[in-house]
Formats: C-alpha cells, structure tokens, sequence
C-alpha cells in the first residue's frame, strides 16, 4: 500500500483539418501490441507499444520530433451484443476504472493517424478479491 497510485483522465482533443505531414512516416502502419495488468477488482491498467521485431524496423513509426501523438483505447464486457467504450490518450498507458469485479472484458488500443489498424483484441477477467495487486 505503500506505492504511489495514479488515476489518469483525459478528454477527446479537438480535431484539426489542418494535418502536417510527415515524410518520414511509414506507410503500412503496423497493430500495436497491447498489456493488460490488474489493479483492482473495478481497475486495469493498460499499456501499449510497437511490437519490435529484428527482421523489420517496426520501432519508428514516426521521424517527426514535434509529432503529437494520440491513441483510442476501446473497451466492452465480452460479448458480440455489448457496446464498446472509447478513450482517447495522450501517451502509451492508461488506467480503466469503474469496471465490474469478476468479469471478462475486451480491450483495444489504436494510434490515431490515418489507416492505423486496432490491435488484436485482448480479453481479460477483472478479479473477485481486493487482496490481488500488480506490483
């Protein structure tokens, strides 16, 4: 209990028509890959990358220092008949609270620019006990 806790929220950021654009972005954008940690029977917390794979430069996505980047984080109880829930995010992790204790969620990440791609959907189950904690 000694460890500092963080709850983060964020609101959708305006959309601009005035897009630059960058030359040094690749073309064919790759699924980010996604982790989903417990923290608490109502609470995940997820975090999000660029799978690094040693036979392709998948780690630069992006050769524009200044390039703000935003991501959609989607979220539903499992089920095909559920509505998901989006959040827009500013940086590659974030916590998702309010959820029901004992029961299976999915979760998807997206970077926001043009024809990026969900990544594969990850399913977790919320947990019944307060005791269990990510350290």
């Amino acid at each position: 209990d000694a460890e500092p806790r963080y709850l983060v929220s964020v609101r959708p950021a305006r959309v601009s028509n005035n897009k630059k654009s960058c030359s040094g972005r690749n073309k064919t954008q790759k699924p980010l890959q996604l982790v989903v940690g417990t923290l608490t029977p109502t609470s995940v917390f997820l975090s999000w990358g660029i799978l690094v794979n040693p036979q392709h430069d998948w780690t630069a996505t992006s050769n524009c220092a200044s390039d703000s980047r935003f991501y959609t984080v989607r979220y539903r109880e499992k089920g095909k008949d559920k509505k998901w829930v989006f959040q827009l995010c500013p940086v590659t992790e974030t916590v998702i609270d309010n959820l029901k204790p004992n029961t299976h969620y999915e979760f998807g990440v997206k970077d926001n620019v043009e024809d990026s791609i969900w990544s594969k959907t990850f399913n977790h189950k919320t947990v019944l006990s307060s005791k269990y904690l990510m350290i």
